[in-house]
């Protein structure tokens, strides 16, 4: 499946939903009405997409903060143990209180509620660096994979080549292209920070396009009931 998993044996609905995580990674600007028809034709339900959508963002983030800082590989046993503590965490966090599946930000921008609660924590709380300056690395990161953040954002040049190959080419950044922050003077917390940032940018703009084709036609955000 990892060689080609177009001509994998796996169920037509499995299918659909590594086609929408291909896409959301690589051509997010395809996920629209038609395409998720598509994947429901194939039997991906709304909330099969969803839940797809979410894996696919927390890792097209997670990806490049590791990309950034050679984080090592799992493997063998780790992976396992890795795999059952994040879906303890993710059962621990969800709770079980109900809340409608998505939410619209004041811009207008359609995202699953309890993402658009952790951006805007994380792009508004106290921090090693300002929030002004995290909010523009994610907008920045965002612009570089095509989908512009409504209003003015100020980024210090020295940050857009590093952010610019977060987005586009994580895994081709380099020592050397974090020494150069150090070198101009941001210390170790404020590249966590901005790297953040910009990783959050990047890897939310196939979710952002998944959820305005899930829900853009309807007014109201729903409960799930699924």
């Amino acid at each position: 499946m990892l060689d080609d998993w177009t001509r994998a044996d796996v169920p037509e609905r499995t299918r659909a939903a590594l086609r929408l995580l291909e896409c959301m990674t690589l051509r997010p600007r395809e996920l629209d009405a038609a395409f998720i028809g598509d994947l429901g034709d194939l039997g991906l339900d709304d909330a099969g997409m969803r839940e797809a959508g979410n894996v696919g963002f927390h890792y097209n983030l997670i990806n490049r903060v590791a990309d950034a800082f050679a984080f090592p590989v799992p493997k063998g046993d780790q992976k396992s143990r890795l795999a059952a503590m994040l879906n303890l965490a993710g059962r621990l966090f969800k709770g079980t209180q109900a809340e409608p599946a998505w939410t619209r930000s004041p811009d207008g921008t359609i995202r699953p509620a309890e993402v658009e609660r952790g951006r805007e924590h994380f792009l508004s709380a106290p921090g090693e660096t300002a929030p002004e300056l995290r909010r523009a690395a994610e907008a920045f990161a965002a612009e570089k994979r095509g989908f512009p953040r409504p209003g003015t954002f100020s980024l210090p040049p020295e940050l857009a080549p590093y952010l610019e190959k977060l987005a586009l080419h994580a895994h081709r950044i380099t020592d050397e292209d974090v020494s150069s922050l150090r070198e101009a003077g941001y210390p170790d917390e404020k590249i966590y920070e901005i790297t953040m940032a910009g990783s959050l940018g990047a890897a939310l703009v196939g979710l952002e396009q998944l959820s305005r084709a899930l829900y853009d036609r309807l007014s109201t955000p729903a409960t799930p009931t699924d």
